[in-house]
């Protein structure tokens, strides 16, 4: 799935799900979910909030700051966030991957 990087104007960044993606991909058992980084080997471990479910699909982590403050990713044009896929790996466990945008292509939504 495609999703694009989130920030809430104060100090949180994490990676937007599109409302239509969350219960295709996510269950509501799951109380965290694992994401491994495309430049780090050890996961991070997200917790699925209440808000998750209800309206702000955010996966948020201070890692995932780090890593758009590694790849000088957390300053982007309004409504032009960097976007990448977040490829299911089965049992709540994802991998970020990096996508290359292509020339033309139409940036996600910031709202579903």
């Amino acid at each position: 799935m495609i999703v694009s990087a989130w920030y809430d104007g104060h100090s949180t960044y994490g990676v937007r799900i599109l409302d239509r993606e969350v219960s295709l991909w996510f269950r509501p058992e799951w109380e965290t979910v694992e994401i491994r980084l495309p430049d780090r080997a050890d996961p991070v471990e997200i917790p699925l909030t209440e808000s998750f479910w209800h309206g702000s699909p955010e996966l948020r982590s201070p890692r995932i700051k780090e890593f758009f403050l590694r790849h000088d990713l957390a300053d982007w044009p309004k409504k032009e966030p960097p976007q990448f896929e977040l490829e299911p790996l089965g049992r709540g466990a994802f991998r970020l991957n990096w996508l290359t945008r292509v020339e033309g292509q139409q940036t996600l939504p910031l709202e579903a």
